[in-house]
């Protein structure tokens, strides 16, 4: 397929440039003129304000994104280049039975995600490209991985973006409707690959929760937002006595479950997080989890959002013994290792403590950073020590 057929994008000369320095994005107004309807969702050839080549991405007609590099020579996106893109992918990381194996731009497919569960994959797409393509990577995927059956789902906020409405999920094969058992983080554990979180549910944590668990016997432990008890089930085992505390019955549902086949005792409880921890009595915990959702979201919400992570940390830090140990984690780009220090630091301060950070946590391997694209890097968090 030669720039001919592909079509052209330019940048500015006044441009940011980031594109120009690697990185995977071009946004709309960025670009001199668009490629045109007839390229929507197609490979488009974007080139420099000099003329130089920035590679192929995927094209979105109108919009903020309008181009994603997904190779960076020219050409097209067929049988060929998506086998060789997906084996790379697989390539790279560890055989386990839970872990992703595609992670969107950082591995050169822009809006594509593919986790594993044993035999089962679950596909989440955000991108109008790569739907357009989706028949082409589906055969590549099945003849290199031969699932049993994937679930596409294509549900996920990150198709605002693109301007996308949510679609129905698809069986492609065989795929469960009750929960399949699947070993994550060295335990076996239900997981909803129909109706689970995310894509099922979350792989990102699985380093971390051997982490926590190290530090965690003969503790009293509280895991907020503990999911389906991704750390409380792990500290649990390692010997702690954990409270496992989540807004989603569903989601505790599948953690008293996995406790039933361990023999592991936890308390489930079902509440909001900012109310249980402001009823907790000083020194009741002295092992803290917090893992929240995003929090804080981009435009008028960034504020709001900072000031309830703020309200975290200062009620875990109110609740937390000398001698405590708060395992924080920030799951979103906008709040950093930078950002979420500061947060500590300030909560810390207002709770008249001080924190020793023992350790800086991050996603797992199988999610791997671009740092050409920092967007890659979203789990960030910290081993505290409470002084």
């Amino acid at each position: 397929m030669t720039e001919k057929n592909l079509g052209t994008i330019r940048l500015r000369p006044t441009g940011r440039g980031a594109a120009r320095q690697g990185h995977p994005w071009i946004f709309s107004h960025e670009i001199t003129r668009g490629a045109g309807q007839d390229r929507d969702g197609q490979p488009v050839v974007a080139r420099g304000p000099n003329d130089e080549l920035l590679g192929t991405g995927l094209y979105r007609e109108g919009a903020r994104i309008v181009w994603r590099r997904f190779r960076r020579d020219i050409g097209n996106l067929d049988g060929g280049w998506a086998r060789g893109a997906l084996a790379q992918a697989v390539d790279r990381r560890k055989v386990k039975p839970a872990r992703r194996l595609v992670w969107s731009e950082a591995d050169a497919l822009p809006g594509l995600v593919v986790d594993q569960y044993g035999k089962h994959l679950v596909v989440q797409m955000t991108t109008l490209g790569m739907e357009r393509h989706w028949e082409v990577l589906q055969p590549e995927i099945q003849k290199l991985l031969q699932p049993e059956g994937i679930w596409l789902r294509r549900d996920s906020p990150g198709r605002k973006m693109e301007g996308l409405s949510h679609l129905d999920p698809v069986a492609i094969g065989a795929v469960p409707d009750q929960p399949v058992r699947v070993e994550i983080g060295g335990l076996e554990v239900p997981v909803d690959l129909r109706g689970g979180q995310k894509t099922g549910t979350y792989l990102d944590q699985q380093e971390n929760y051997g982490k926590v668990a190290a530090v965690a016997k003969g503790r009293r432990m509280l895991d907020v937002f503990c999911h389906t008890g991704g750390f409380g089930l792990r500290a649990a085992r390692a010997g702690a006595q954990v409270t496992a505390l989540d807004q989603s019955e569903a989601s505790l549902q599948l953690g008293r479950q996995a406790a039933g086949w361990h023999g592991l005792s936890v308390k489930w409880v079902e509440d909001d997080a900012f109310r249980f921890l402001r009823g907790v009595r000083k020194g009741e915990y002295d092992l803290i989890v917090l893992d929240p959702p995003g929090l804080v979201k981009g435009g008028l919400g960034m504020e709001a959002g900072r000031r309830a992570l703020g309200e975290l940390h200062r009620q875990a830090f109110r609740v937390l013994p000398e001698g405590g140990i708060l395992a924080t984690f920030s799951c979103s780009h906008r709040v950093g290792k930078e950002e979420l220090w500061e947060v500590v630091q300030m909560a810390a301060r207002d709770a008249g403590k001080r924190v020793l950070r023992n350790e800086t946590l991050g996603q797992a391997p199988d999610h791997p950073v671009d740092e050409q694209f920092p967007e890659s890097e979203y789990l960030t968090g910290f081993l505290l020590g409470v002084k």
